[in-house]
């Protein structure tokens, strides 16, 4: 499966979609899987709970990887909803870790558990009141390529195009552990510290074996803190005080407060794995600056095909780097550009060193069919009853630090399927393991860790180098 980049009339070179698993010692060049990673040898699903948006579960590569009876969606109702289940549906008998301890000490936070327990209990309804969860495809793009970076299945789909004539294609797509299932937990788009809360809650009482967080939780009682070294001039205070928020509500600001100490509590029980962030932030956004040696929260930075630091993302402060898209850089202390643009101009550029390090690969994941992806179709809607009509909206490209992440999930979740890391591992020896399998790369960067299955990564883009 080839990914080819066309910025306009540019000319890039054509490039692996998989090329961020053979990075990572996970295929071999002829896309074969390294090491005991055979179906045969999986003897469990690990359970991955995905807090980010809403999946699009009819992907013909997310089929089976979607468990459709939990996901939950928490941005129509405040206990949730459960996205997939018919509106009459009552809940069976969920299997839950209802002896979880997390909440100790939690005023709120045992407050929400109780509740939370009140509404998974046998007999009550998947929805409050009728209200439909909001899981439709205008709120599915970001999940629906995080999903496929953890879990995506290669596939056989039928294709009828405009004669009307069916086909069988081949869609040999994969996530990092194909054979997990991935429990969507949906949020708004700007979360209070309740909802949060509650996510972090029933990832908890689902047991899952991996919490991935791709994005930044917006809490305003925390300023990243290298803002605080920057005055401006003219005004008083620096530039955290001028950017901060507007004070909150006691109750709020206990909420916030209670959110830090939950996912530390459940990074205990498990691991939490967060995107370290997209601004080259020094210290990584929250939560995934939370990270450190005595809990299992887990702040991923990316790194690019050639296997360096990408433009927007800090290595330091981070616990592993693993692979994604770049960016383009031109500042004092580095150039990185992209040469191969049709109207890159050379001249003013200085002969920098590390201006090779430039990638233009992307990662290459799953989305939206149709229009409301990242990338759009050029048919309003799938037929029904035609299957799919084109299959190129089916897959796009993406990046950034939230990739990272979830490649990073994928690749713990893979570890307990393969039973090479125990299924019961808690967060602290999960991290642990992961840092056991990170190497460094590229010499001359900082803290440039990457989790490497086996043998030796293989980074494809040499161009320039």
């Amino acid at each position: 499966m080839q990914a080819s980049p066309n910025y306009g009339q540019e000319e890039y070179p054509t490039y692996d979609a998989l090329w961020h698993l053979k990075a990572m010692g996970i295929l071999d060049q002829n896309n074969a899987a390294i090491g005991p990673v055979a179906p045969a040898e999986i003897t469990r699903k690990t359970r991955v709970a995905m807090i980010d948006t809403s999946v699009a579960v009819a992907h013909p590569n997310l089929k089976g990887a979607i468990n459709t009876d939990l996901a939950l969606d928490l941005f129509s109702t405040r206990l949730g909803a459960f996205s997939y289940l018919d509106k009459d549906a009552k809940l069976g008998a969920l299997s839950l870790n209802v002896e979880t301890r997390v909440a100790e000490g939690l005023e709120r936070t045992s407050q929400l558990l109780t509740e939370l327990n009140d509404r998974l209990s046998h007999g009550a309804r998947a929805r409050f009141g009728g209200i439909r969860p909001t899981v439709s495809a205008d709120f599915s793009v970001h999940g629906t390529a995080i999903a496929g970076l953890i879990g995506a299945r290669p596939c056989v789909a039928e294709i009828t195009r405009n004669s009307g004539q069916p086909e069988t294609i081949a869609l040999p797509y994969t996530g990092v552990d194909p054979n997990c299932e991935i429990v969507p937990i949906s949020t708004n788009f700007d979360p209070d510290p309740e909802q949060l809360i509650i996510a972090f809650l029933y990832a908890e009482l689902i047991n899952a074996d991996v919490i991935l967080l791709p994005r930044i939780i917006p809490d305003p009682t925390r300023t990243t803190p290298e803002l605080s070294h920057y005055s401006v001039p003219g005004h008083d205070g620096d530039l955290g005080s001028l950017t901060a928020a507007a004070p909150t509500s006691a109750h709020n600001t206990a909420l916030w407060e209670e959110l830090a100490q939950l996912i530390i509590a459940v990074s205990l029980n498990r691991p939490v794995v967060c995107a370290a962030g997209n601004a080259n932030e020094e210290f990584a956004i929250y939560p995934a600056n939370l990270a450190d040696d005595h809990n299992g929260i887990i702040a991923v930075g990316a790194l690019n095909a050639k296997g360096y630091r990408c433009g927007y993302s800090d290595a330091r402060n981070v616990t592993v780097m693993a692979p994604s898209n770049d960016s383009e850089v031109f500042d004092r202390t580095e150039v990185r550009l992209d040469e191969q643009q049709k109207d890159y101009d050379g001249v003013g550029v200085p002969d920098h060193n590390s201006n090779f390090k430039f990638s233009s690969f992307d990662i290459i994941s799953t989305d939206v069919p149709g229009r409301f992806g990242y990338s759009s179709s050029p048919y309003d809607a799938e037929r029904p009853d035609a299957g799919l009509r084109e299959f190129g909206s089916y897959f796009c490209r993406f990046g950034g630090t939230s990739a990272a992440s979830a490649v990073v999930a994928g690749f713990l979740s893979l570890a307990k399927s393969a039973q090479v890391l125990a299924a019961d591992a808690d967060g602290l020896a999960s991290k642990s393991w992961l840092l056991s399998k990170a190497q460094q790369h590229a010499e001359d960067e900082v803290n440039h860790m990457v989790p490497i299955w086996s043998g030796t990564p293989i980074f494809p883009d040499q161009t320039s180098v």
